[in-house]
């Protein structure tokens, strides 16, 4: 397609959507694409991370309602149990920073499973198990 704009998974956006959604009150209700804003002014990359985060089982959503121009917005409903456990292994700054330069080291680019084992490796190291 000419001129299609191509939107990379970023791994920095996931992590920091999905504490923001650990940080909204849980009487928020759903979490609509405009929680995100502050942290991506761009609705189709913000619209293609949700679906990102609903593809690997991290987030539940009720519905998606596409809204043209690419863009689809969610009745995100809550956090898996897998998005805890993904979160909980780089939630630290510190050793997210370590991930990353551990990812940076490869091209940049890894699955979500390797950013936590990564983080798991990382964690367990700091706590000396």
């Amino acid at each position: 397609m000419k001129g299609a704009i191509i939107i990379k998974r970023d791994l920095d956006l996931i992590r920091r959507m999905l504490l923001k959604m650990e940080s909204l009150d849980s009487s928020y209700g759903t979490i609509r694409l405009n929680a995100f804003k502050d942290l991506c002014d761009d609705e189709a990359v913000l619209s293609l991370h949700v679906h990102l985060l609903l593809d690997a089982g991290l987030i539940e959503a009720t519905d998606t309602v596409y809204t043209g121009n690419g863009v689809d917005d969610f009745l995100i409903t809550r956090m898996t149990f897998a998005g805890y456990d993904y979160l909980d292994s780089i939630r630290d700054e510190s050793v997210w920073n370590e991930v990353k330069k551990k990812i940076a080291s490869v091209g940049g680019s890894v699955s979500l499973d390797i950013a936590k084992e990564l983080g798991v490796m990382l964690l367990k190291q700091h706590l000396g198990i």
